[in-house]
């Protein structure tokens, strides 16, 4: 099952990537880009075989933190991802 806090480290991660060091919680604020997207989609499928296709721009566009990845996925996948509070 893909936690909260398994979310929110591989947000964490990417992010370190992305931008270098900085915290990142649950609802600091973030920007996916497609380079992002796409680190997203190996990490879940490397660690959890979770198969993330890319959304909608509207929905990508409302990925802004963590806690959105995580409700979005819960969405889509709740036999996947633990609901988000």
């Amino acid at each position: 099952m893909i936690t909260r806090d398994k979310i929110t480290a591989i947000i964490a991660e990417c992010m370190a990537l992305q931008e270098g060091e900085g915290v990142i919680d649950y609802d600091t604020e973030i920007s996916i880009d497609s380079f992002s997207f796409v680190w997203l989609q190996h990490v879940l499928e490397e660690r959890f075989e979770f198969e993330l296709e890319p959304p909608g721009r509207e929905v990508m566009e409302t990925l802004n933190s963590a806690r959105s990845v995580h409700r979005y996925l819960a969405e889509i996948s709740p036999d996947s991802v633990a609901a988000a509070v």
